[in-house]
């Protein structure tokens, strides 16, 4: 592999029981990885024995226990990242979530811009675009924020930076100082693809009800898989997954479907603004000049989009 050193990170635990793809994620990073720190909180479903099956010498687990002391509680995210970030070697740190999986086709592109920018401090994170499915693997969400959305997860962990909030944003503190700012980042002109409404629908009452990340309580809704989200957020996909999550996928089947008279149709006006402002998006890009969570370097990098 190349001259620069690059660490993997992936926080998680009870990973098993709540059905995150959290071995498929990490061996979607692994090839482009020179180690891979993979943080454990205490888990009683497997979760760590299944990472040490992986049996790959990259991954360093870091035991952790999650303090029910951390407020707000899905802040709980932010510092285990921050106990994995701190301890990667790498002069980068590619940090995935849980359920966030890099396609193969992807990462000759990563690990070259990795390389390209790991001298130049201008450049502190590379930014992927998100592709949330939802219900099933055919289907994802077609609307700002679940798509063109742009979030850091490649970043300098050495310069000062820190997770913040639920551990989807990163901000660096110069000189480790007590002033944070978000990071300049360049678009790797990648998805992320994000599995986190891919699961049957008793395992994502468990999720609501125990996932620190979660405010509405657990799923009541019988039909909550078509009620959720409005029929116009939806979009089928025909497109290719990773190859890591065949095996998933060849073990669910399709269980949302458009047609169904239960999706819901009705929207609230916020719903209607997200629609319209996804659909100007979509039309004439990402404006620069808008709240995010990074300062843009550059430009955002065209893309074939999935709708």
């Amino acid at each position: 592999m190349g001259e620069v050193l690059v660490s993997g990170l992936t926080i998680i635990r009870n990973g098993l029981r709540l059905d995150y793809p959290f071995l498929e994620v990490i061996r979607s990073a692994l090839p482009i990885c020179d180690e891979y720190v993979v943080v454990v909180g205490d888990s009683d479903d497997g979760t760590r024995e299944a990472v040490v099956a992986l049996g790959d010498p990259k991954i360093r687990i870091i035991d952790t226990v999650w303090s029910p002391l951390v407020t707000p509680r899905k802040c709980t995210l932010a510092q285990q990242t921050n106990i994995g970030l701190h301890q990667c070697r790498g002069r980068w740190c590619l940090s995935l979530q849980g359920n966030e999986v890099l396609h193969e086709r992807d990462l000759p592109h990563i690990r070259s811009l990795l390389e390209q920018h790991a001298h130049d401090p201008r450049i502190e994170a590379l930014l992927f675009e998100r592709l949330t499915f939802w219900a099933d693997y055919q289907h994802i969400i077609a609307v700002y924020p679940d798509l063109f959305k742009f979030t850091v997860r490649a970043i300098k962990p050495h310069i000062g930076a820190h997770s913040i909030r639920d551990a989807m944003s990163f901000a660096i503190f110069d000189s480790w100082s007590t002033h944070g700012r978000y990071a300049r980042a360049v678009d790797s002109g990648c998805h992320v693809y994000r599995y986190s409404g891919v699961r049957r629908a008793e395992v994502m009452a468990t999720v609501d009800s125990q996932a620190v990340h979660r405010q509405g309580g657990p799923v009541t809704d019988p039909n909550w898989m078509y009620t959720r989200y409005p029929r116009q957020f939806i979009r089928a996909w025909t497109g290719r997954h990773p190859a890591v999550m065949a095996e998933r996928m060849a073990a669910f089947p399709p269980q949302y479907d458009l047609a169904d008279p239960r999706c819901r149709d009705a929207m609230t006006w916020r719903e209607r603004l997200r629609v319209m402002e996804s659909a100007w998006y979509h039309r004439c890009g990402l404006p620069r000049r808008r709240a995010s969570r990074y300062e843009l370097i550059g430009n955002y990098q065209p893309k074939q989009r999935p709708v």
